[in-house]
C-alpha cells in the first residue's frame, strides 16, 4: 500500500489521512444529511444528525485542497504536459465514463444514456458526480494555472501576498453573485438554457476555487506552512469550534447565513482536519486504515452512492431499521468500509486500472513449499504410486 509520496520520496502521511477523512465526510452528508431532514425526530436525534452534518459539509473544499497541494508537489520539479494529461485521461477520464455508466444502470437512469455526452459534462451520471464534471475541467486548465502560480510563486513577498489576498476578495464577491454570473453565462452560451446546461455552468470551478489557491499556496510552501501551522494549531482549532457552532447554528435556521463566516468555516475545517491528520499520521494502526481508504477512495467515491442503496435497503427491509439516527450512522459507517473494499477487488482484475483509478493489484505467493502425491488402496494398505518432488511458488 502506497502512500502519497512527493519527487523527493518524502512521505505525505497526513495528505493519506486527509484524503480518507474527505470522503468519510462524502459518505456522511449523503447518508446523515439525508435522514437529518426526516420527519418525526426527536431533538435530540435532530441536533445530533444537523451536527454531524454540518461537521462532514466541508469535504468538497477539502478534496480541492488536497488537488491543490499535490499538484504542486509532485510537478514542483518539472510538469510534463504529455504526460500530465494522459495520466488523467487513463486514471480519471475513463473511470469516470465508466462509472457514469454504471450509476446511471444501477440507480435506474438509463434515460440519460440518449445524451451521454452532455450528461458527462454535466457531471449528470448522478447527483454526486458533479464534482467529477467539475474537476476534468480543472485538469484541462491546470497547466495554465500551474505556471501562473509558478510565475507569482518566484516574485517578491509583496506581489504573492496581494495576489493572494485578491483571489480572496475576488471569491467573496464571486460567491456573492453565484446566481447572477450563473444565470449571465447560461443565457450568453446556450441562450434559453436546459437544467442540464445549466447544471454545466452552476459545477464551473470559478465557484470553489478559493480552496484549490489554498492548497496551492500551502504545496509551494509546504514545510514552511506546515511548521507554521502546527506552532498555531490551538489557535486554530479554537477558530474552528467557533466557527463550527455558527455553521450548525444556520443550519438549523437559529442564526442568519453570513457569507464571510461561512467562507471562514470552510477554510478553518480545512487546517483543523489538516493538523487532525498530521496528529494521527504517526499511529500505525490508524494510518493503515486510512492510507487503505484513501487510496481507493476516488473510485469508491463514484460507487458510494449505489452502495449506500444497497445497504439502506438490506437495513430497511432485513433488519427492520427506521430509527433515522442509527440508520443514518450506521450506513455511514458501513458505507465508509465496504466502498473501499469493492475498489480493492476490483483492482486484482487485469486492465482495472481504466475502473479503479489506481494501478492494478497483484496476488503474490512466497516461500510456499508442496508435494504431489498419488496413493493407492492396496490388500497390504496404502502406497504411494507417484510423487512429484518439492515445489516452491514465489510471485
Amino acid at each position: 500500500m502506497k502512500a502519497i509520496v512527493l519527487n523527493s520520496n518524502k512521505r505525505l502521511k497526513e495528505i493519506d489521512i486527509l484524503k480518507a477523512a474527505a470522503f468519510v465526510f462524502v459518505v456522511a452528508q449523503h447518508t446523515i444529511g439525508g435522514y437529518s431532514n426526516g420527519k418525526n425526530l426527536s431533538l435530540l436525534e435532530y441536533s445530533i444528525l444537523k451536527f454531524l452534518y454540518v461537521s462532514a459539509k466541508p469535504a468538497v473544499p477539502i478534496f480541492l485542497f488536497i488537488s491543490g497541494v499535490l499538484f504542486f508537489k509532485v510537478y514542483e520539479e518539472k510538469l510534463d504536459i504529455k504526460k500530465f494529461y494522459l495520466k488523467k485521461i487513463k486514471y480519471i477520464l475513463i473511470p469516470y465514463i465508466i462509472w457514469s455508466s454504471l450509476n446511471m444502470y444501477f440507480l435506474k437512469n438509463t434515460d440519460r444514456f440518449k445524451d451521454f455526452i452532455i450528461e458527462i459534462i454535466g457531471g449528470n451520471g448522478a447527483y454526486h458526480l458533479w464534482y467529477m464534471g467539475m474537476i476534468v475541467r480543472l485538469y484541462l486548465i491546470f497547466p495554465l494555472i500551474f505556471y501562473a502560480a509558478k510565475k507569482i510563486h518566484k516574485s517578491n513577498i509583496v506581489i504573492r501576498m496581494v495576489t493572494f489576498i485578491s483571489l480572496i476578495v475576488l471569491y467573496y464577491e464571486v460567491s456573492k453573485y453565484n446566481n447572477v454570473i450563473s444565470d449571465y453565462v447560461g443565457k450568453m452560451i446556450f441562450g434559453k438554457p436546459t437544467e442540464l446546461e445549466m447544471r454545466i455552468v452552476n459545477i464551473s470551478f470559478i465557484f470553489w476555487y478559493l480552496y484549490f489557491a489554498l492548497g496551492i499556496y500551502v504545496g509551494l510552501n509546504y514545510d514552511f506552512i506546515k511548521q507554521k501551522l502546527l506552532k498555531s494549531k490551538l489557535l486554530i482549532f479554537i477558530i474552528y469550534v467557533f466557527l463550527l457552532i455558527y455553521a450548525y447554528l444556520n443550519e438549523t435556521n437559529s442564526i442568519g447565513f453570513i457569507r464571510s463566516l461561512s467562507i471562514a468555516y470552510y477554510c478553518f475545517s480545512i487546517l483543523a482536519v489538516y493538523l487532525g491528520s498530521i496528529m494521527l499520521s504517526e499511529r500505525i494502526k490508524i494510518y493503515k486504515i486510512m492510507s487503505f481508504v484513501s487510496k481507493y477512495s476516488f473510485s469508491a467515491y463514484m460507487l458510494h452512492i449505489i452502495v449506500i442503496n444497497y445497504v439502506v435497503q438490506y437495513l430497511r427491509s432485513k433488519l427492520f431499521m427506521s430509527d433515522y439516527l442509527m440508520l443514518g450512522i450506521l450506513s455511514c459507517i458501513l458505507v465508509a468500509i465496504i466502498s473501499p473494499i469493492i475498489i480493492k477487488c476490483l483492482s486484482f482484475v487485469p486492465f482495472s486500472s481504466y475502473i479503479t483509478g489506481v494501478k492494478c493489484s497483484k496476488i503474490k505467493l512466497s516461500n510456499y513449499g508442496f508435494e504431489i502425491k498419488i496413493w493407492r488402496n492396496t490388500q497390504k494398505g496404502s502406497r504411494i504410486i507417484y510423487k512429484a518432488g518439492s515445489y516452491k511458488v514465489e510471485g
